[in-house]
């Protein structure tokens, strides 16, 4: 794993983190009628689903969601950074996708064959084929509007965290699996699981920034394919379309020599991880000052729904 990128992403994941602990803390003042405290908006970029449909709305009719404006926020921020700079958001932010990977450089290494690999692709694609087909095509604007102003969808990001917390059997269960199956084979959540990291590989194939392989420079040392943490056979290939491709650029970084491996489009590819992160940063203090940061929901509201939150349903 590129230091660069490690470094960034360990960021990223302390930042989280800290963002969680403040969350559990506001519920907890909450609960105990203490009404001073500020939900952090970090803990709404874990609500995909709810940041979609508000997505579809304020391209619909140009309303943005104030219910959970740093969700949507971020899903926009992620979507445009895609088009851009591939799935660099997988590989330099999400700390799934961090955890993930870093797990993998214990694995066996087991390579899944590439039919195989094919038809287990199906579990995310088809999840993300069900959501974007209920929420982009069957959801009206009106439906959607009535969802997000649900109680459902307000405590949604506590209901996240109920989820976990703790955990139940099955999700326990669960997460032992994917444990498990990634100790065996690279980066299995991402690479066979995770509909939203389909959704941004399907967008990255816009991206201007490939990586190219010059198979006359090439020496066949398969340093490439080693360090891909999506087990992508850079080696064999002339030009990296799959929309498995991280957008790291770590096979590039440890090429064998200057010629064989480049990236098209003229990006600096050692700089990639402070872009981004400069970009997010960027991104999040506009989004604070010009207030699509900060929920509408008042403390007050926010408590009487946490409140009943085992009867609260979509």
């Amino acid at each position: 794993m590129n230091k660069r990128r490690f470094f960034i992403q360990l960021i990223f994941l302390v930042v989280i983190i800290t963002g969680g602990v403040r969350f559990m803390i506001y519920i907890q003042e909450l609960k105990q009628g203490i009404m001073t405290g500020t939900r952090p908006g970090v803990v709404e970029g874990f609500l995909p689903i709810s940041a979609l449909m508000s997505f579809k709305k304020f391209i619909m009719t140009g309303a943005y969601d104030f219910i959970h404006p740093a969700g949507l926020t971020l899903f926009i921020f992620i979507i445009l950074v895609s088009i851009i700079f591939k799935k660099s958001f997988c590989s330099h932010i999400c700390p799934v996708g961090f955890i993930s990977e870093s797990i993998s450089l214990l694995s066996k290494k087991i390579r899944i064959n590439k039919y195989l690999f094919h038809i287990l692709t199906v579990v995310k694609y088809g999840i993300l084929g069900f959501f974007g087909y209920m929420i982009l095509w069957q959801m009206s604007v009106r439906s959607i509007d009535s969802f997000l102003k649900a109680p459902f969808n307000i405590v949604a990001d506590a209901k996240m965290m109920y989820f976990f917390m703790p955990p139940s059997r099955t999700t326990i269960i669960v997460l032992a699996v994917v444990l498990l199956l990634t100790l065996i084979s690279k980066n299995v959540w991402c690479r066979l699981l995770c509909p939203y990291g389909a959704l941004l590989g399907l967008i990255s194939i816009l991206s201007p920034f490939k990586v190219k392989r010059d198979a006359s420079a090439c020496v066949d040392c398969r340093k490439c394919t080693a360090v891909c943490p999506n087990d992508i056979q850079v080696h064999q290939k002339g030009r990296i379309d799959s929309p498995e491709c991280f957008g790291c650029f770590d096979c590039v970084s440890n090429r064998h020599n200057d010629e064989c491996l480049r990236v098209t489009g003229g990006l600096k590819h050692s700089y990639l991880p402070y872009i981004i992160a400069g970009l997010l940063a960027v991104t999040v203090i506009s989004a604070m000052s010009a207030g699509y940061w900060k929920s509408s929901v008042s403390n007050e509201q926010y408590r009487r729904y946490l409140n009943v939150i085992n009867q609260v349903g979509h």
